[in-house]
C-alpha cells in the first residue's frame, strides 16, 4: 500500500471513529426553539391550527433519556372579549417532561416525551376569571442531526386534559 493510499485510509478511519465518538458523547445541556400550529379537540372550544411557539432547555444523560423544561405557546386569540366567547381556550403550558430515545441510524433517532406542566386557561369573558390546568402531556417526534451540535426535530405532542394537539417543527442545539 502506497503512503498516499494509507493517508487516505488513516484520515478515513479518523472520521468514523470520530463519528462514532459523536454518537457516544451525546450527553450535555441542550437548547431548543421551534414553530408550528396547535389544535384544540373539544367541543367547548372552537380552535383549529393556531400558530404556536416552543422554548426548551434540557439536559441530555445519554444518547437515550434526557429532562427538559419547556414552554408552549397554544393560542394567539387576541379579541374573544369583543366577541363575547363564553368558553375557556388553552393560551399557553409550562411544563416538565422526559424524552427516551431510540436512534435510528447515525443521524436519525425517534424519540417519545412524558410531562406534566401547567396550561393556562383564558376567560372569553371579562366576567370569568382565567384559570390554571395541570395537564399531562404525551409526544412522539422524529430527529435529524445536523452535526454534533445541532438537529432538526419534528414533533406532534397531546395535552391529555385540554384535548389540545401541537406540532411543532423545531431547531435544537446541544451545547
Amino acid at each position: 500500500m502506497t503512503l498516499h493510499k494509507k493517508l487516505i485510509a488513516g484520515i478515513g478511519f479518523s472520521l468514523l471513529c470520530m463519528h462514532a465518538a459523536y454518537a457516544q458523547n451525546s450527553s450535555g445541556v441542550y437548547v431548543g426553539v421551534g414553530v408550528g400550529s396547535s389544535s384544540v379537540s373539544s367541543h367547548a372550544v372552537d380552535s383549529d391550527n393556531d400558530p404556536s411557539l416552543n422554548v426548551d432547555v434540557g439536559y441530555r444523560f445519554n444518547q437515550n433519556f434526557s429532562a427538559e423544561i419547556f414552554a408552549r405557546s397554544l393560542s394567539f386569540r387576541l379579541f374573544d372579549d369583543l366577541a363575547g366567547d363564553s368558553s375557556y381556550y388553552p393560551d399557553s403550558h409550562v411544563g416538565v417532561a422526559v424524552l427516551g430515545t431510540i436512534p435510528l441510524g447515525n443521524d436519525f433517532s425517534l424519540y417519545g416525551r412524558l410531562g406534566v406542566g401547567r396550561t393556562e386557561m383564558k376567560s372569553g369573558r371579562k366576567s370569568k376569571k382565567d384559570y390554571n390546568e395541570t395537564d399531562p402531556s404525551l409526544g412522539l417526534g422524529v430527529r435529524y442531526a445536523l452535526s454534533p451540535a445541532w438537529s432538526i426535530n419534528l414533533e406532534a405532542t397531546r395535552f391529555t386534559k385540554t384535548k389540545v394537539n401541537t406540532y411543532l417543527l423545531g431547531v435544537q442545539y446541544d451545547f
